[in-house]
């Protein structure tokens, strides 16, 4: 999206034949701290989080994610019912 291949989210599902909502919550995984991602990924810790948590967390600063996907010190943001 940043380079402008599509204009907007829904644009973007449309071509990859995916539902809007599924398209908007995998790209809010691209705003994860890059030390929640190296540690999820090369990491062998185990964290009990899904990919909901992991969603919601992005919105948080960088600062507080690790402590809501490892230790579950911080409360993820929660979504009213309109931002579902």
């Amino acid at each position: 999206m940043e380079v402008g291949e599509f204009g907007t989210v829904r644009d973007l599902a449309i071509a990859v034949s995916l539902a809007e909502r599924h398209v908007s919550r995998q790209l809010r995984l691209a705003y994860l701290a890059p030390d929640v991602l190296k540690r999820l990924v090369f990491g062998r810790e185990v964290s009990a989080v899904t990919v909901m948590q992991l969603s919601d967390c992005a919105g948080l600063p960088w600062a507080d994610q690790a402590g809501v996907v490892f230790a579950g010190r911080v409360q993820a943001p929660r979504r009213d019912a309109d931002n579902r």
